[in-house]
């Protein structure tokens, strides 16, 4: 039976540790160029702010089902639609922008060749990569097939598909952000393994209830429609599958 402390002493048998001089001078350096943070936050909400139009066009285009329209509600709904869509991305650049930053004069302090270094370093890319395909699965795959299917839906039992841009959009958005989080899978995967709190075969033998809990969760985040949960449950299974392959090609549990 593997503990927490045990499983906590295998992370770190393979990492640096990090004193705290260290992660100070990392905060630090964060402080030191906040300003720029800041201003390039700024300007990437302005960007974002001016490119929102769109964006939004281009989703609605190519997600909006056909006969289906989109109102507005409120006098200032588009513009304070405009404003989420920039605030959103401007906090996810100054998050990257200081990350970025505090990396940096942590990578600095750290020996050379440090194996902790190149591990953060590809654990970050496969963390993006994971994210930008479950992103693209979204809205190449998922969206297009469930939003048709809610209208055709409504549409057979004889009502008309009129939806209001903030619902409409916060739809979209929100299945596109968990699907791309839905994606890091694999990660928690190896990690589970990584820490020895499973093997690949106490895994595999759980198969069964963790398609459960996969359909559950599906349930959970998508509309009430089998479909919805299908495109949902299906890659998770699967990129969970994989995962137990790497694993096992790695030699990890």
């Amino acid at each position: 039976m593997i503990t927490v402390s045990g499983a906590s002493a295998k992370l770190r048998a393979g990492w640096q540790p990090v004193d705290r001089d260290t992660w100070t001078a990392a905060a630090g350096s964060v402080q030191r160029h906040a300003a720029l943070h800041l201003l390039l936050a700024g300007a990437l909400f302005l960007g974002a702010f001016e490119l929102a139009p769109a964006l939004l066009a281009e989703l609605r285009d190519r997600l909006l089902p056909q006969d289906a329209t989109l109102v507005y509600l409120a006098p200032a709904e588009y513009l304070l639609l405009r404003f989420r869509l920039a605030g959103y991305a401007a906090l996810c650049g100054l998050a990257l922008t200081a990350g970025i930053d505090a990396w940096v004069a942590l990578r600095g302090r750290l020996a050379a060749g440090s194996p902790g270094v190149a591990r953060v370093t590809a654990v970050l890319l496969a963390a993006l990569a994971l994210f930008a395909a479950g992103i693209a699965y979204a809205q190449l795959l998922m969206l297009p097939l469930v939003l048709e299917y809610l209208h055709g839906d409504a549409a057979a039992a004889g009502f008309a598909s009129t939806y209001s841009l903030s619902a409409f959009y916060s739809f979209v958005l929100l299945l596109t952000v968990t699907l791309g989080l839905a994606f890091e899978l694999p990660l928690a995967v190896l990690l589970v393994l990584r820490l020895e709190l499973a093997t690949v075969a106490q895994l595999a033998h759980y198969r069964r209830h963790l398609i459960v809990g996969f359909f559950v969760l599906a349930a959970l985040i998508t509309p009430p429609d089998v479909i919805s949960q299908f495109l949902l449950a299906v890659p998770l299974l699967l990129l969970f599958e994989l995962s137990l392959v790497v694993g096992r090609f790695t030699g990890k549990g």
